[in-house]
């Protein structure tokens, strides 16, 4: 793999949107891992995907120190689940530095449960919503 930078950015989860977000990482030069329980949804990546992929259980301390998640700028917890992002947000939280750590939920309501400066939240309700009063602004404006 191609290190550029010094950024190093962990993605939990390699669904649609966690295998993106690895991909185009790796493809800045960012020091990239990916980790997966299932060893199928690598197969989600790029071809041209230059990182590392894990195969494991996040939740297992010893499988997230494979992806060098101490020195990680950016962790990414993109699982399917809002459980399993909830409780692996407060898990890298209290035991890693990472600056950033971006966490999907598909229940917004669930980040009252997140509450801390160094998580930010992406949910497809709020993005999708940020959207449409958009749309709905440059229709306005273009009447």
């Amino acid at each position: 793999m191609k290190k550029t930078t010094t950024e190093m950015t962990v993605v939990i989860g390699c669904s649609r949107f966690g295998a993106t977000i690895a991909s185009q990482n790796s493809k800045s030069g960012k020091y990239t891992a990916i980790i997966d329980i299932n060893p199928k949804a690598f197969r989600k990546l790029d071809t041209d995907y230059s990182g590392y992929t894990i195969e494991g259980n996040a939740m297992d301390k010893d499988i997230l120190a494979q992806s060098n998640i101490e020195k990680a700028t950016e962790i990414d917890i993109m699982t399917n689940d809002d459980n399993t992002n909830i409780f692996l947000a407060s898990l890298v939280l209290h035991y890693y530095k990472a600056p950033l750590i971006i966490v999907r939920l598909q229940d917004e309501k669930k980040a009252t449960l997140l509450d801390d400066s160094r998580i930010k939240l992406i949910s497809p309700a709020l993005l999708s919503m940020n959207n449409y009063y958009e749309i709905i602004e440059k229709y306005k404006e273009g009447k």
